[in-house]
């Protein structure tokens, strides 16, 4: 049974090794969070199967994300993520694909004509790159028909921040659903601006060890914030 619907955004990054202990680490902790997001390629025993049984479960509560941390080389070959991803076609989920390691994923999707409900997203773990380029980048997702921009950058300085949160206020006014964050402790404040600002979810980890990126604030941190901020 789907437990019941929070107000807020945060979403559970769940990166696990079997589809028990993400089964587990759902039932207990779903009721303090909007989303969760499951790391796909971390578990060994997953099947496209699985993956329906959890939206079924849980519709519109989950994002399904196939890349690793740091976009480390993925276990799961280009088959089977096709085979999961056709399973969740037409689903109340959502699919997060990275456009540098999964461009012949999106690619293969687009020409099968397959409807997913995407998360299109880049994700630069060395720095911001400059507003030409992701703004460029930002274009290329739409004309992708991206239900939701993603961009994840390091922050290397204070002014990369306050440059991503200008791109979000930017997608924000044209009308795009866009999550728009920074990596690393100069991109911690966009984590807080972007969910008053119009993020559409806030990445918040139950424990700093459980992070899928740097940069995250545990979901009781992030609520202590949010709260002080009204």
């Amino acid at each position: 049974m789907c437990a019941q619907r929070v107000d807020n955004k945060y979403c559970l990054p769940i990166i696990k090794t079997t589809r028990a202990e993400v089964e587990e680490v759902l039932k207990k902790n779903i009721n303090k969070f909007r989303y969760a997001e499951v790391w796909l390629d971390y578990i060994e025993d997953i099947d496209p199967g699985f993956a329906a049984s959890l939206v079924g479960q849980y519709p519109n509560r989950l994002v399904m994300v196939f890349r690793r941390r740091n976009l480390g080389a993925m276990k799961l070959n280009a088959d089977t993520r096709f085979k999961i991803i056709n399973t969740l076609s037409r689903k109340q989920v959502l699919v997060d694909m990275d456009i540098t390691v999964q461009a012949d994923d999106i690619g293969r999707l687009q020409t099968a004509r397959i409807p997913v409900k995407s998360i299109l997203s880049y994700h630069n773990f060395s720095q911001t790159p400059s507003d030409t380029v992701l703004r460029s980048i930002v274009a290329r997702m739409k004309g992708w028909n991206a239900h939701v921009i993603k961009i994840a950058t390091h922050c290397t300085t204070q002014r990369d921040a306050l440059r991503l949160l200008s791109l979000l206020i930017d997608l924000r006014e044209s009308g795009h659903k866009s999550i728009v964050l920074g990596m690393g402790k100069h991109g911690t404040i966009t984590r807080v601006f972007g969910s008053i600002w119009g993020n559409e979810m806030a990445f918040a980890p139950i424990e700093a060890a459980n992070r899928s990126a740097a940069g995250q604030i545990t979901v009781d941190k992030l609520d202590s914030i949010m709260q002080a901020l009204g």
